[in-house]
């Protein structure tokens, strides 16, 4: 549902970014793999709410490779808002006010660690950008 309610975030997917027809993405083995990778995050994130120091680190390293993938945060908030609109027919009577509000609550933590995984990863990538630049000029200047 995620490139049906949010169709922006098709352009993260280089895979996808030109499939227009929505059935052929919903047979799609990158997309379903894909899936498969959040649902594991999410199971992992689960596993470590007890721990939280390796939630945060997981979702820090997740949000580093994103930077990696060219898949910026302001897409990251519409995964748990689809999440929820997944789980909850399954749940049925069985999902409350309680069990939405703890799954909001994990989606959001788990965005704001990623974007700072994110933001950091991008910070040295600026600096080894300039860093390089200036060290190639000094090897040049000592070469001479």
């Amino acid at each position: 549902r995620l490139f049906e309610t949010h169709p922006e975030c098709k352009d993260v997917f280089f895979l996808f970014r030109d499939v227009d027809d929505l059935q052929r993405l919903r047979t799609s083995k990158e997309l379903r793999a894909h899936g498969l990778r959040v649902m594991s995050f999410v199971e992992k994130s689960v596993a470590r709410l007890e721990h939280s120091e390796r939630l945060e680190q997981l979702a820090l390293e997740l949000g580093k490779s994103h930077y990696r993938y060219n898949a910026p945060p302001k897409y990251y908030q519409y995964v748990g808002i689809e999440f929820v609109c997944a789980v909850q027919p399954i749940l049925k009577e069985r999902w409350t006010p309680e069990v939405e509000e703890a799954w909001q609550t994990l989606f959001k933590y788990v965005t704001e660690v990623m974007k700072r995984g994110y933001l950091q990863e991008e910070k040295i990538k600026r600096t080894m950008e300039t860093v390089e630049p200036k060290q190639a000029s000094r090897r040049a200047n000592n070469a001479i």
